[in-house]
């Protein structure tokens, strides 16, 4: 089944590419274009001469770029890279505000001998995107370098060699340049285990892939593979931090992408967020991190996730009328009450775009809802000079002061997936009143936690009114 429709809403490559509106502009490609019975011309995928040839001319006329590659190396697919590059865009759009200059800098980790993601980052964002390429293979940064210089953007791309021996993807780069920060950086690590082995999938059932192969095997396989590469990025961002705003990486494989995501958990990094590139009959996956507290990645919305969301919203929802007509002027005021009771529980919140309706989307990574007349007693108990609570605190400072260590108890934050997430929208009834609806998207705490924050925002807006 194609996924076109699931790719990035603005990718150009949605709709596949009129051949004989190309050949018109490119008779070259008459040499590699077959007509069928009812005269359509067809372009064969499984031919490496055809792919190469099709991936220049549609990066001259689409983007203006003119690239040589290599017989023996990756032939890019464009809207696969298209979708990583629009995804960046969409962090950029979020962040806009947050990062409050006029250009980017952004890391491409293994450019390859197209640097194809660095010239695409530079000519869509018209020169405002600077790049930096980082290459292993010699021949390849010669290509990358002669590509980057064809286009006349060496003043905005910048290929650096890095050495062979190196243990490190990113480390030694930066130790050589400790003085560099970059908005993001990306990678399409290779996809198999430096043991010649390429993995089978799961079921045995994946369909023949429609185009033919094409990488030399440094490209292709790498020790560990894309896990190994992508946990060895994971792992030197925790040193690095914020020297890189955003941390991204694309997968190639489901089981993978779960991996990494385990892998992410269990070094507590939650400032996570996660896509799918879906293409053709490809689906790949993106996965993004930060230690930054400015850039909170579940800000950013999934383009895939919004087009699954819509399907969900078709089932009924759990709803439960939270103001009356008499309570209140307007849907804008109910509508500014609600977000307001909303905001009070630590949600992350964002619009649902494309839903036809006023729809958003919360995430809570705690449950910060129920019981909270208890931790409001909790707390004052805390408080109280003759609770023991106020007595341990005493004797902990009394402790430190004297230089014996105090005992507190080990809280666990390393915790990635949502306690709940869901669609949530704000309904009118005529001469009835405003209905608060949620939708059930994922989470661990299950769709009852939805039946627990409708019972908080209703007595929230009750005590309020009161």
């Amino acid at each position: 089944m194609s996924m076109n429709k699931f790719m990035h809403p603005r990718n150009i490559y949605r709709q596949p590419p009129d051949f004989q509106d190309l050949v018109r502009q490119y008779p070259e490609l008459n040499e590699v274009v077959t007509v069928d019975l009812n005269g359509r011309l067809k372009l064969d995928y499984k031919n490496k001469t055809a792919l190469q040839l099709l991936s220049r001319c549609l990066l001259k006329r689409d983007f203006g770029i003119d690239i040589e590659i290599p017989p023996d190396k990756l032939i890019p697919t464009l809207p696969l890279r298209l979708n990583y590059v629009l995804w960046l865009e969409d962090f950029e759009t979020a962040f806009r505000l947050k990062l409050d200059k006029k250009e980017l800098r952004g890391l491409d980790i293994g450019c390859g001998a197209s640097c194809i993601y660095p010239l695409l980052c530079v000519s869509r964002s018209k020169h405002c995107w600077k790049m930096v390429g980082l290459e292993q293979a010699v021949d390849s940064v010669r290509y990358a370098r002669a590509n980057v210089e064809r286009n006349g953007l060496t003043g905005c791309i910048e290929i650096v060699q890095q050495n062979r021996n190196e243990s490190t993807v990113l480390r030694d780069f930066f130790e050589s340049r400790s003085n560099d920060k970059f908005d993001f950086c990306m990678c399409n690590p290779p996809f198999y285990d430096d043991d010649g082995m390429e993995r089978q999938n799961r079921t045995g059932r994946r369909k023949e892939a429609s185009n033919a192969s094409s990488g030399s095997r440094e490209e292709l396989h790498v020790e560990g593979g894309e896990v190994g590469f992508v946990k060895k990025i994971i792992e030197e961002s925790l040193e690095l931090k914020e020297h890189v705003n955003i941390y991204t990486s694309m997968i190639g494989h489901k089981r993978n992408f779960e991996e990494i995501l385990r892998i992410l958990k269990g070094h507590c990094i939650t400032n996570v967020t996660t896509t799918r590139f879906c293409q053709g009959n490809t689906t790949r996956w993106g996965v993004a991190w930060s230690f930054s507290k400015t850039f909170i990645l579940s800000q950013v919305p999934d383009q895939f996730e919004q087009k699954t969301i819509s399907k969900k919203l078709l089932g009924k929802p759990l709803e439960g009328r939270i103001l009356t007509v008499n309570e209140t002027v307007s849907m804008e005021d109910a509508q500014s009450r609600l977000m307001q009771v909303l905001s009070t529980l630590d949600l992350q919140i964002q619009p649902l775009d494309g839903s036809g309706v006023d729809t958003w989307v919360l995430i809570a990574l705690e449950n910060t809802w129920s019981h909270q007349r208890r931790r409001r007693r909790e707390g004052q108990r805390k408080l109280s000079p003759g609770s023991e609570n106020h007595h341990n605190k005493r004797r902990e400072e009394k402790e430190s002061t004297c230089g014996t260590p105090s005992k507190r108890p080990k809280t666990d934050n390393c915790n990635t997936e949502p306690v709940v997430r869901a669609a949530f929208r704000l309904i009118q009834k005529p001469n009835d009143g405003y209905y608060f609806t949620l939708s059930y998207l994922g989470g661990s705490a299950g769709k009852d936690a939805l039946n627990q924050i409708l019972q908080y925002v209703k007595n929230a807006l009750k005590k309020v009114d009161q």
